[in-house]
């Protein structure tokens, strides 16, 4: 497997399937700006609230061809393997297929993952072991905490501005290297300062 991040904004996605399973998989796609159908003769109380809300769109029918068939992703998650078998079968090699009963059917897993903010830390065990890797995630919550999310907002202001200066290549490295720091991690003054310093080089 070769492990990637994908841009899926305003990307056609389709979930197949309107259970709990395939409700859990919708919203990571949501929070990535995809276009989300479901298609499913019923769909659970989660995506009825989705749908009422405008967030997803429902197609309550039995699956066909093409419904998926020019969707950039495909997620099948019903209790059919027939349904599986044949929605991988009609894909073509250009669409990106996870089929949650059976691995190797589909051409990608989705790993259990972690985001704060901009920091996002994904842990998969290639379908070896689902329950490990949410269990990795798990213990990585309390080390990566919910302040990550505004150290990360802080780290991306110093690469804006250290981008725009006129700085050497090499100075620039080290103003980067230097703010990960831990004390920039645990102190908002000292951010202040390490960003006061950028100011007058980004404007020289």
């Amino acid at each position: 497997m070769y492990p990637i991040t994908l841009n899926i904004e305003n990307r056609k996605c389709i979930i197949i399937g309107g259970g709990k399973i395939a409700y859990f998989k919708a919203g990571p796609l949501l929070e990535a700006g995809a276009e989300v159908t479901v298609v499913s003769p019923e769909i659970c109380e989660g995506f009825q609230k989705l749908q009422e809300e405008g967030k997803i769109h429902v197609l309550l029918k039995e699956v066909e061809e093409t419904d998926y068939k020019d969707a950039f992703l495909i997620i099948a998650a019903t209790n059919s393997s027939e349904i599986h078998e044949q929605v991988y079968k009609n894909t073509s090699h250009s669409q990106l297929v996870n089929v949650i009963s059976n691995q190797e059917l589909g051409n990608f897993h989705i790993p259990a993952t972690l985001n704060r903010g901009k920091l996002t830390i994904s842990v998969s065990t290639n379908g070896a072991s689902p329950k490990l890797a949410k269990k990795i995630r798990n213990d990585l919550q309390e080390v990566y905490d919910e302040s990550y999310e505004e150290y990360l907002e802080f780290l991306f202001e110093v690469r804006m501005h250290i981008k725009k200066s006129s700085l050497s290549k090499d100075e620039k490295s080290q103003l980067l290297k230097d703010s990960i720091e831990d004390i920039y991690k645990y102190s908002l003054k000292e951010r202040y300062r390490f960003l006061a310093r950028l100011l007058p080089v980004e404007t020289e």
